[in-house]
């Protein structure tokens, strides 16, 4: 769990850095899905975990202010993910960094496999 957790923050903190804060994701669940479905039917790995991640800091950002929504935002990404799983693996054994592909695999695992509640429960720093 303890390696998991790092590799969660190692990928959150890449996403940060690359993404800069400037995530077009929408804050509505329904277009953020679209939005997941859009870049994972473009094929690009890289872009597609980095998208994972915004969705997750997204999720992050409502619990202040808005638990229920971050709950709805992750059950509506999870639900995507659990749906889409073989072509979402396909995407992201494409990824050409044997270790951000690695990270990748136990981030939709952890994204997709837990119960919303201990996901939120297990995000650092909460």
């Amino acid at each position: 769990m303890k390696k998991l957790m790092i590799a969660l923050m190692a990928i959150v903190a890449m996403t940060l850095m690359s993404s800069c804060g400037n995530s077009s994701l929408s804050d509505d669940p329904k277009e953020m899905v679209g939005q997941l479905d859009e870049n994972l039917k473009a094929g690009d790995g890289n872009k597609f975990v980095t998208m994972l991640g915004d969705v997750k800091t997204k999720a992050i950002s409502f619990l202040k202010d808005n638990p229920g929504k971050a709950k709805e935002y992750l059950q509506a990404a999870q639900k995507f993910l659990v749906d889409n799983k073989d072509k979402v693996a396909e995407v992201i054994g494409k990824i050409s960094d044997s270790e951000i592909a690695k990270k990748a695999q136990s981030l939709v695992s952890d994204m997709s496999s837990q119960d919303v509640g201990k996901l939120l429960e297990n995000i650092p720093g909460l």
